[in-house]
């Protein structure tokens, strides 16, 4: 196998990094990834420990000198989003991810047509490079690797704390240099689910595509403004009803709940002499919407083309009407803001999935706040709309928020060696996408915990990029940091 990261500093993060893009490790299928931190473990007869989850834990005794030293967790999720262009005949339970040569000269790791999984692969990539390395000076380590983060923090969920002994938690699942989170929200996984009657149905059908958002990570691009199809789909179906009765025969858009999703699409039974109709309402919504979010989302595109139906199920007018009621009036987006400072986000939701497959109709929802009354009270406004339809919802997936630590001894000895190695202060914040601290944090009340990690770009979407100095920088504070605790 070529390797295309041979030529880059530091050559055993990104021998490590392209070594995880190798092995497919998408949410719900980590089994490799699994095994493969536990080979290195036993290839370096470290102590190791894994769950029945597939989590890991990796220990390496301190370095001379350092045997009275607080323990140092370090911790990081091994799974990855899937997202992909329409072009891409990438397989994620199959296919390796393909690291794209030509745009390494510009300083930047990013894949060919998918997700490159720097979130959180260069997590693991460092964890594993720090493990190989004898000559780092360091406290005793715990090194965690967590599975099914981008799905509801599953695996940090399903992982027994007991097994852990450390006083300081390094998490390296952050997306901004110079940036150090102190907080995040909590959140919970809100599936809406409806089922309806479905019928045969042969005559004329079209599909509805909304296309070309931007879409990007539900927690830290939510504050944005930027549209999600699947919230966009509700009103261009509600304003084709006012056109003419339709049936749904299916709907799609998204594949995790905590992405902004980029396309949706719907199959609808609909009279043929309506498509001219259908097809300049497209075109007056499709201008409409780039008006609305110019300078924030000008690419949106809504089209009508016609549609082969024969032998497809169609559900009824009825059970339509109260999909579609659902899909229009069910929020999206930033319902609450912080009092302290408006440009943090407290309380949202992001409709990440959207499915309608044998006449069960789904929306699958990610909730997030930083305060746990306000999550409950959405989730469960989320339950009242549902049921009102007719529906109900299904929960999973529910997290506690990391509240910021008063006094915390790591904030003050990272803030003294970024200054001393970089010239400048560095930020502490705190953010509202969701992060495996919180749970930690619950359970581990007296650890001390701060997140951070390299510049990445576009995370959860196939634009998502990594840069490579700034992995090498970060890393040379990882290491460097080790030694002052």
């Amino acid at each position: 196998m070529k390797r295309k990261l041979e030529n880059y500093e530091p050559k055993n993060v990104l021998f490590f990094f392209e070594e995880i893009c190798n092995i497919p490790h998408v949410s719900h299928h980590t089994e490799l990834i699994s095994r493969y931190c536990e080979t290195f473990a036993k290839q370096r007869n470290l102590r190791f420990y894994r769950d029945d989850a597939g989590n890991v834990v990796i220990y390496k005794n301190a370095s001379p000198g350092y045997e009275e030293h607080k323990t140092v967790i370090l911790q990081g999720h091994m799974d990855m989003v899937g997202a992909k262009t329409e072009d891409s005949g990438h397989n994620f339970l199959t296919d390796p991810v393909d690291i794209c040569e030509e745009v390494l000269e510009d300083g930047f790791i990013t894949a060919n047509k998918t997700t490159l999984g720097g979130d959180d692969g260069i997590a693991v990539a460092y964890m594993l490079a720090i493990l190989d390395d004898n000559r780092l000076k360091h406290p005793a380590l715990e090194a965690v690797f967590t599975v099914d983060e981008e799905v509801g923090l599953l695996g940090a969920n399903a992982l027994d704390t007991s097994v852990l002994s450390g006083g300081y938690m390094l998490n390296l699942d952050s997306e901004k240099e110079g940036e150090f989170l102190t907080g995040c929200a909590g959140g919970l996984r809100s599936n809406v689910i409806l089922d309806g009657e479905c019928e045969s149905y042969s005559g004329d059908a079209f599909v509805i595509t909304i296309a070309n958002l931007k879409g990007g990570h539900s927690g830290s691009e939510i504050g944005t403004g930027r549209p999600s199809a699947n919230a966009l789909m509700g009103r261009v179906l509600d304003n084709i009803r006012k056109l003419h009765e339709f049936r749904l025969i299916s709907l799609e858009g998204g594949v995790v709940d905590n992405a902004i999703c980029t396309k949706s699409t719907a199959v609808i039974a609909m009279p043929g002499p309506e498509h001219d109709r259908l097809c300049r309402l497209c075109e007056t919504v499709t201008k409409d919407l780039r008006n609305e979010y110019a300078g924030i989302d000008e690419g949106i595109t809504v089209s009508c083309e016609p549609y082969s139906s024969d032998g497809a199920q169609a559900v009824s007018v009825r059970d339509t009407d109260r999909m579609v009621f659902l899909m229009r009036h069910m929020p999206y987006g930033v319902t609450a803001r912080s009092a302290a400072d408006v440009k943090l986000v407290e309380t949202s939701l992001n409709p990440g999935i959207l499915r309608l497959d044998c006449g069960r109709f789904m929306i699958g929802y990610s909730v997030r706040s930083s305060m746990p009354s306000a999550k409950r009270d959405l989730a469960d406004r989320l339950k009242s709309l549902a049921g009102f339809a007719g529906g109900h919802c299904e929960e999973s997936g529910d997290y506690p928020a990391w509240p910021r630590k008063k006094e915390s001894e790591l904030c003050e000895i990272i803030d003294g060696l970024y200054r001393r190695m970089y010239g400048a202060a560095p930020r502490f914040a705190t953010i509202h996408a969701g992060l495996e601290c919180g749970i930690f944090a619950d359970r581990m009340p007296d650890l001390d915990i701060i997140s951070y990690g390299p510049d990445m770009y576009d995370i959860h979407t196939f634009d998502e990029r990594l840069s490579i100095q700034s992995v090498k920088r970060v890393y040379e504070f990882t290491v460097k940091l080790l030694e002052c605790l």
